[in-house]
């Protein structure tokens, strides 16, 4: 299913990197894919900012909003904006799908078990369920989830392509 297992694994490796060095879930994910998408880093960086930790709120997961984003690059050279938009919805719900049915849910608050954007109930949990520690498992699986998707449909494009030429 997947061409090159080492690629993704660098590509989640490097979303644990950034994690390590305090960026957010949604920056950390958004970043694996900059160098598929030929946009800067720190350009992705920067667009991810707001949405870590539910967008702040503890809602939608940041890994998610971070893959999303990278399925939009993904999808940013389709030149009819329906037709991108359309691709780029169906991509963006079968991540959501998958990731919850991986993790029983794409809230931040459901994922952890408590809203970490209250600093008393963030004091109250034990390092191990903290989110430095507990989004790591969020963060690689978004980049692997997100990575499977985009090769599953190059090949469905692939032979799509290859269908219209032989008929």
């Amino acid at each position: 299913m997947i061409k090159d297992i080492t690629d993704i694994t660098g590509k989640a490796e490097h979303a644990l990197k950034n994690f390590s060095a305090g960026y957010n879930c949604a920056q950390s994910v958004l970043s694996a894919f900059t160098e598929d998408f030929g946009i800067k880093e720190e350009d992705a960086i920067n667009y991810a900012t707001g949405f870590g930790s539910g967008m702040a709120t503890g809602r939608i997961c940041g890994v998610c909003t971070g893959a999303v984003m990278a399925a939009g690059l993904y999808t940013a050279k389709i030149p009819d904006i329906k037709e991108r938009k359309k691709e780029a919805y169906r991509l963006s719900k079968e991540f959501q799908k998958r990731f919850e049915e991986t993790h029983g849910a794409t809230d931040c608050i459901d994922l952890l078990g408590y809203d970490h954007t209250d600093p008393k109930e963030e004091e109250k949990q034990p390092v191990e369920k903290r989110p430095k520690t507990v989004c790591r498992k969020f963060i690689r699986s978004a980049v692997i989830i997100l990575s499977e998707i985009i090769e599953e449909d190059k090949k469905r494009k692939a032979d799509m392509t290859l269908f219209q030429s032989e008929h």
